[in-house]
């Protein structure tokens, strides 16, 4: 138990954006090129991590790469090297009463060159040694986003516990996260971002969505068992699309090699995300951002239409 929340005390971080993707710090970028970048996770030998393993070394193309075990992080820590782990940000305390507040997010970050690992001291890595690069927001369900330090206890596809999660998905975030860090250039605040190019192909392809973005989902006692009526929701969007489960979506990600687009619903801390993402290159080709923590709403499917359309 120790070991977890030293661990949840070394990941958790009190930084965020207002994208679904940020990018600060770019200073470190060209340092990180030189080093290796460290995917920590429980086991990476796990048979649950194998896919999850085989996506990050496919995608990430920015430097040198190595997934670790969680336990393995303050001892690959050096100049030069990076490191990817799930991490977030609470308002409150590891518990029930601070859940609608709880934000998680896939972090880059390295160090400032000052920490030396000394296990006779029982020297630990201290916050303030550590310069995050970049995050990528997470959805995190009722009783993770209650208790976050459960993350580390669970094999690297989380049990189902991130809904914005698979490793197709994950591949396509890496692909959309080295594509940025390679153009070291800042991002910061925006509200609603598209593409103008790729969105308008939508009026004539089918736009996928996992089923779980359907859900009306409570923030306050997690009941996800009420569900929107796909036809009474969609029946103004009059626009190809096709509801799957995420386990087919990321397997479609994984194995198709065309191009088709895929949405997505992010609730993370007090903000809510909706993204399009191109499933080839893994660029978000449309982006709306709401304060709040929020369902999927009708509202929200029309004003797609209306940047696809342009009406």
């Amino acid at each position: 138990m120790k070991k977890v929340m030293a661990l949840f005390a070394l990941f958790m971080m009190p930084q965020f954006g207002y994208n679904q993707i940020t990018i600060t710090n770019i200073a470190e970028i060209a340092k990180i090129k030189l080093g290796t970048t460290f995917f920590a996770m429980k086991d990476p030998a796990s048979p649950k991590a194998a896919a999850y393993v085989d996506a990050i070394k496919k995608n990430w193309t920015l430097s040198k790469v190595e997934c670790i075990k969680y336990t393995d992080v303050e001892k690959n820590i050096a100049p030069n090297n990076s490191f990817v782990t799930i991490g977030g940000n609470m308002s409150g305390s590891d518990n029930r009463n601070s859940n609608s507040e709880t934000a998680s997010c896939l972090e880059l970050w390295t160090t400032n060159g000052t920490f030396v690992p000394d296990p006779k001291k029982r020297k630990h890595f201290n916050q303030e040694d550590k310069i995050q690069i970049a995050t990528i927001e997470l959805f995190t369900d009722f009783s993770t986003r209650s208790f976050p330090s459960s993350l580390y206890k669970m094999d690297y596809d989380a049990n189902n516990h991130i809904k914005n999660w698979g490793d197709g998905i994950l591949g396509n975030y890496i692909q959309l996260l080295c594509a940025n860090l390679v153009k070291e250039k800042e991002i910061k605040l925006s509200k609603t971002y598209y593409n103008n190019e790729e969105i308008e192909k939508l009026s004539a392809t089918t736009l996928y969505i996992p089923d779980y973005v359907l859900t009306k989902f409570n923030k306050f006692n997690g009941d996800e068992t009420k569900k929107q009526n796909e036809k009474d929701f969609f029946k103004d969007y009059q626009l190809s699309y096709k509801v799957i489960s995420s386990e087919d979506l990321n397997t479609k990600i994984r194995s198709e090699k065309s191009t088709f687009y895929y949405l997505l619903l992010i609730n993370s801390g007090n903000t809510k995300f909706i993204t399009i993402t191109n499933s080839l290159s893994g660029e978000i080709i449309y982006s709306a951002i709401e304060s709040g923590f929020g369902i999927f709403e009708t509202s929200d499917l029309k004003a797609i239409r209306k940047v696809i359309l342009k009406k």
